[in-house]
């Protein structure tokens, strides 16, 4: 159990530390989730605009289906586990309140984009000078933090790595709005099919 808390805490804290000093340095990264800068933009977006942004996000969660369930398979038949079903929390919680999963797999990536791609790709890509590196290197970290979940074994980064790399395509392409609706998209299709 403290090993859990541990793996949990320390990713989270060291995370904490680095977007807290980059919203400070840059107010804008936090006024950017608040509603009064936000719905002003939504409620100016004409509806080509939003069915751009929606078909974005859903081709982008598509997408990440097909790539994680290819390299999902590949890796579990080359033997590496990617979850233990015993300890990985997603499960007891699908098994025994699946509304409240369907919750939290909805809630918790809208704080995952506005971190790694609205924060961390864009403030990469800003000191680099390269977008596509901001993307490969947010990829990369939103990847190697999930293995602060219990129940995550190694194997995890590589699919996560791959949704991150599209995660990030998709942040260009159509704003955090549509990153967002990829994640969601992603989240509530597996989880519907795992009920």
């Amino acid at each position: 159990m403290w090993l859990d808390i541990i793996r949990i805490l320390v990713p989270g804290i060291l995370l904490g530390l680095v977007v807290g000093k980059l919203v400070v340095s840059r107010p804008y990264y936090l006024r950017r989730v608040l509603p009064r800068f936000w719905i002003p933009i939504a409620r100016r977006m004409h509806r080509r605009k939003w069915c751009r942004v929606i078909s974005i996000g859903l081709a982008f969660a598509i997408a990440s289906l097909f790539l994680a369930t290819i390299i999902g398979g590949a890796l579990q038949r080359a033997g590496a586990e990617l979850v233990s079903e015993e300890e990985y929390p997603f499960y007891a919680i699908q098994k025994t309140y699946p509304i409240l999963l369907l919750v939290i797999v909805n809630v918790v990536p809208i704080f995952e984009e506005w971190i790694f791609r609205g924060i961390l790709l864009e403030e990469i890509a800003r000191r680099s000078r390269s977008k596509w590196l901001g993307i490969v290197c947010s990829a990369l970290i939103f990847a190697v933090l999930h293995l602060a979940n219990p129940g995550t074994y190694p194997a995890i980064i590589i699919p996560m790595f791959g949704a991150g790399l599209l995660l990030g395509a998709c942040y260009l392409l159509s704003g955090l709005g549509g990153a967002i609706i990829a994640h969601n998209a992603y989240n509530t299709i597996l989880v519907t099919l795992g009920l």
